[in-house]
């Protein structure tokens, strides 16, 4: 599989993760940086609260089978939670 699948599918991965661990929240992404990192913006449409997550290009093309693990034992979500701004 090409590096760009892995990419495509780790993102996907992470989108469902994001969108299963803050309900309420809509979901932006930034890819400005297309090759050095991807972002990921959580805006909750009642409070207006954002979550910010940056995550760096050698993350995303690890191999996306165990993206969804690493997500979950890294605790991505709560670290979202303690800081507005997060790079994983």
């Amino acid at each position: 599989m090409l590096e760009e699948d892995c990419v495509e599918q780790s993102l996907k991965i992470i989108r469902e993760y994001l969108v299963r661990a803050f309900p309420g929240f809509e979901v932006t992404e930034d890819i400005s940086d297309p090759s050095i990192c991807h972002k990921f913006t959580l805006t909750n449409a009642t409070t207006s609260e954002q979550l910010k997550l940056k995550i760096g290009w050698p993350r995303l093309s690890d191999n996306f089978e165990t993206m969804e693990r690493l997500l979950v034992h890294s605790d991505v979500a709560g670290k979202m939670r303690e800081n507005t701004y997060y790079y994983w």
